[in-house]
């Protein structure tokens, strides 16, 4: 379309590595015959490998049904979960290492503001640091002059370096193939979740302007997942978030190219530690920390007003996923004696744990149930209630693995295995029946408008919401973007100098009216003309 395009990030799965080790791989290792512990990890490793291959087989046969996914799913429901991985991954993981070291920290948490939105460059001239650059050269300098970098730990890294080149795992991919078996209730969810991600990252593309193929893009996912496991990777790719924060950088398809090239060439040599040696976290967590801050920005400027109810919700289950994780609170132990981990929770631990399974699944349904709820249109949040009810039947979300074994009964890390007690009130069943009575509560308040009940509103038609699917591509041979690297939205760009036609649907609150605007109409349009272009628009 006569200009560039970012190429898409790419990498690990990261919710997908967590449920590997702690629901695939813990218990392969405490459950295997093995005699050492190196062949018990061995043995988890292969089961976690031929795990991944199968991850990748199915984000690649659902890449078939991707456009058609679009065409049912609010945009929202595709926004909001990966913003919430943008808050609790991107944001409080690693903004937590900032505020650990807040001599090093609170500088370059600064520096992100000061750089990439006041646009303050170090620098003479017109020679200036990147912004990122700038704020690893400061986190750099006041990390080993407080001490935070350690030259011990720069010596080991050092003596790690090596070459070391790729593995071939074909071998041992299949070697437990038969185990696998016992694991698909944890695979499969994680698949679609994967398939999921890919697909929130492609419309958080295409709301910046660059929409990319579909199919080709979910199924070059399970491919390299594929791959990556023949390799002796147990952790899926995907698609990952973070193509606002590249574009708004200036980056282009090399980007992604020497980034690649880059983690190739210090994986192979043993690079990576050293790396990590130099450049301390609470330098590099405010670098990740924007990426989360755009990706939260562009669903906001991309939903309208009215949905920031159901954005606030669906930021919830990626919360709980993260809480469980950082407070070292994962379900430790298994059947029989049940959950080792539970000591000194609260009963709402287990509600944490329930959104905390199939995070980026819940949050999509509820946000997508929230948003029908809101625009009052009850048949459809009739069938993402049915959609969610599916889900809970099969244990594809709420439950820590498919599958009907524990259909009836608490699982093993709802029970504690010191005091010998389980929680009787958040079964798979229970899961499955309250979302049919959501959706026997929709289907009534349909049935009660369809009546003729006065009180009951109509649904609200937003006639500027534009489908996702029948003009994928319209932006991008409209310009939906710049050789600058401008970032823009269908709605809102982040400069908020969006032309009028872009932010149709957006509320106006209170906040937005000018208490010293001129009183007469004519007086305030001729003000507003004149002075405030965004403003006039508004």
């Amino acid at each position: 379309y006569t200009r560039p395009y970012p190429a898409q990030p790419y990498g690990l799965n990261p919710p997908a590595a967590f449920a590997f080790v702690f629901n695939i791989m813990y218990p392969v290792y405490f459950g295997s015959s093995q005699a050492t512990p190196d062949e018990k990890f061995y043995e988890a490793y292969q089961v976690a490998l031929v795990a991944n291959f199968l991850t990748g087989v199915i984000s690649a046969v659902l890449a078939l049904f991707g456009p058609l996914i679009l065409k049912v799913v609010p945009p929202a429901a595709l926004l909001v979960p990966i913003a919430g991985i943008g808050i609790a991954f991107l944001g409080l993981e690693q903004t937590a290492y900032s505020i650990a070291a807040p001599i090093v920290g609170y500088s370059c948490l600064a520096w992100v503001y000061l750089g990439w939105y006041a646009k303050v460059r170090i620098g003479y001239g017109k020679w200036r640091c990147p912004e990122a650059l700038q704020i690893i050269l400061i986190g750099v300098i006041l990390g080993w002059a407080t001490g935070l970098n350690d030259p011990e730990t720069l010596k080991s890294a050092a003596g790690l370096v090596r070459w070391l080149g790729p593995d071939w795992s074909g071998d041992e991919l299949f070697s437990n193939f038969g185990i696998i078996a016992n694991y698909l209730g944890i695979v499969i969810p994680i698949g679609i979740s994967a398939t999921a991600t890919t697909l929130m990252c492609l419309v958080s593309a295409k709301t910046a302007g660059d929409p990319y193929p579909v199919r080709e893009s979910m199924i070059a996912d399970g491919i390299g997942t594929m791959i990556a496991s023949f390799f002796g990777s147990p952790f899926g790719t995907v698609i990952y978030i973070g193509h606002p924060a590249y574009k708004k950088s200036g980056a282009r398809a090399g980007y992604s190219l020497a980034n690649g090239l880059i983690f190739l060439i210090f994986s192979w040599f043993g690079i990576l530690a050293l790396m990590q040696a130099i450049v301390n976290q609470a330098t590099i967590g405010p670098i990740v920390l924007f990426v989360g801050l755009m990706i939260n920005e562009e669903a906001l400027n991309f939903i309208p007003a009215r949905h920031y109810a159901a954005y606030i919700i669906g930021l919830f289950p990626s919360i709980y996923d993260w809480t469980v994780n950082v407070a070292g609170r994962s379900p430790l132990g298994g059947p029989p004696d049940g959950n080792t981990n539970l000591d000194g929770t609260l009963t709402n631990w287990y509600g944490v744990l329930a959104w905390k399974r199939g995070a980026i699944l819940v949050s999509m349904v509820w946000v997508a149930m929230a948003v029908m709820m809101i625009d009052r249109k009850w048949k459809l949040a009739t069938i993402w209630a049915l959609v969610g009810a599916f889900f809970a039947a099969f244990g594809i979300i709420h439950m820590p693995e498919a599958g009907f074994d524990n259909f009836s009964t608490p699982f093993w890390e709802q029970c504690n295995a010191s005091t010998l007690t389980c929680w009787e009130f958040g079964k798979q069943w229970m899961y499955m029946v309250a979302y049919v009575m959501l959706a026997a509560t929709f289907a009534l308040i349909e049935l009660a408008r369809r009546c003729g009940d006065k009180t009951m509103l109509p649904p609200i038609d937003d006639i500027h919401e534009k489908s996702l699917t029948s003009d994928w591509f319209a932006e991008a041979e409209g310009g939906g973007g710049n050789d600058e690297g401008e970032y823009k939205t269908p709605h809102r760009n982040i400069e908020g100098s969006a032309p009028a036609e872009s932010t149709p649907h957006r509320e106006i609150s209170p906040d937005d009216i000018d208490p010293e605007a001129p009183a007469d109409e004519e007086q305030a349009a001729a003000s507003d003309s004149d002075e405030d272009p965004v403003k006039n628009e508004e």
